[in-house]
């Protein structure tokens, strides 16, 4: 799907991506200081690939592949895991804590996001 891409299409799906990002992301802010704190999640995700693709000596489009497909997966999960996270967002808004996450609700929420992104990169 992605064997043509340049690295200027890698750059276009590395923005895009972070930008689907910051708007999933946005939805699990309910302060003004959270909404501006997960606008920068693709910024932190970005320097992260960075930093690790360096010290794995990465070079070229891989850097960018590896961000696109973690972006789209966790923008993915948000997607896929959004009754649980809206039940979440509702306490909090109604000034109760959030449920602690079950090892088993943790466990699936890491599966899934591993299939999302084996599958993205198989499709990229």
């Amino acid at each position: 799907m992605t064997s043509s891409f340049s690295t200027l299409h890698w750059w276009t799906a590395a923005v895009l991506s972070g930008a689907a990002l910051a708007a999933a992301a946005q939805f699990l802010a309910t302060t003004t200081k959270g909404r501006m704190l997960t606008a920068l999640l693709p910024l932190v995700g970005a320097v992260a690939v960075i930093l690790n693709s360096a010290a794995r000596g990465y070079e070229g489009e891989t850097p960018l592949v590896l961000y696109t497909a973690t972006a789209l997966g966790l923008t993915l999960c948000r997607i896929v895991f959004s009754k649980y996270l809206r039940r979440q967002r509702e306490l909090v808004l109604s000034g109760k804590p959030m449920e602690q996450a079950t090892g088993k609700q943790t466990a699936l929420f890491l599966l899934t996001f591993a299939v999302i992104v084996l599958g993205l990169a198989i499709l990229l």
